[in-house]
């Protein structure tokens, strides 16, 4: 068992590294390229930082499941740094997508198959495609040295480890409060639902209103009195109560992706004969 100290102590040399070589690793103004050896020592120092936050991980029991467990997320920071550190925004966008796939298999070895069907609807079926939809439309080549530097790379990297130091802190040192586990075992209703349960037995008008707003598909029980899975009840509920807006939203991003590809078609490639042509035409 670690103590509360040492975690914390970790935790900083974890931040401290994974700062210094994320901020390597960025591409700054002092080139075209980064310096081999300075790439070498910031890479070299970010893989010492997740190896020492690999400490903090508790994989799954079988041995299968563990070995997904480090695969997912060791491919996850490490295609996060590659995110932030690419000089193309194509490849920056096709490493964010490694990123979303690989938290999705973190959450289906947790068994939370919606929250990774939802992440990579979400974000590799929409956040980026729009972002492709960006470079596409404004026809980034790389060449300019705006698009291949960071602007401002060590304040952004200040800003993000020092909010990472943050949500470690407070893992280690915040404690929720107890729960009161004869309540949990009796079935007690949250506050909020006894709340409602009480205004509605003392105020018909109230009880009118929860009668109409509360219907079969978005009940949290079956006819029969158990619980509905809540995959289940959701997608019941998103395609009944709320078909219309989920056909809705699925024809506008259709409009846009056949938007996008007809108003930005790829440019065709100049030979450089016509190139100096064009440019003495001008």
């Amino acid at each position: 068992m670690h103590t509360q100290a040492f975690d914390l102590t970790l935790a900083f040399f974890v931040v401290l590294l994974g700062a210094i070589g994320t901020y390597l690793l960025l591409p700054h103004r002092f080139g075209s390229s980064e310096p081999r050896r300075t790439q070498a020592v910031g890479g070299g120092m970010c893989g010492l930082a997740v190896l020492l936050f690999a400490g903090f991980w508790s994989p799954p029991g079988p041995f299968l499941s563990g070995l997904f467990f480090y695969v997912f997320s060791f491919t996850a920071l490490g295609a996060a740094v590659l995110t932030i550190t690419s000089r193309s925004p194509i490849y920056s966008a096709l490493w964010f997508a490694a990123v979303v796939l690989s938290t999705s298999g973190l959450f289906l070895l947790e068994g939370a198959q919606f929250l990774a069907v939802g992440t990579v609807i979400v974000y590799a079926g929409a956040i980026i495609v729009t972002f492709l939809f960006v470079i596409m439309l404004a026809q980034m080549e790389g060449h300019a040295l705006y698009d291949r530097s960071a602007r401002s790379p060590f304040r952004a990297t200040i800003t993000c480890f020092m909010l990472f130091w943050a949500l470690l802190y407070s893992m280690f040192t915040v404690r929720p409060p107890l729960a009161d586990s004869a309540a949990d075992a009796k079935g007690a209703k949250a506050p909020r639902l006894a709340r409602m349960s009480d205004l509605a037995a003392s105020d018909p008008g109230v009880k009118a209103v929860l009668e109409r707003a509360s219907r079969s598909t978005s009940s949290l029980r079956r006819a029969d009195g158990q619980f509905k899975p809540h995959v289940a009840g959701l997608g019941e509920t998103l395609f009944t109560d709320h078909l219309v807006t989920v056909e809705l939203a699925g024809a506008l991003l259709f409009v846009a992706l056949i938007g996008a590809l007809s108003i930005a078609p790829p440019k065709p490639p100049l030979r450089p004969g016509r190139r100096q042509a064009a440019t003495s035409n001008a």
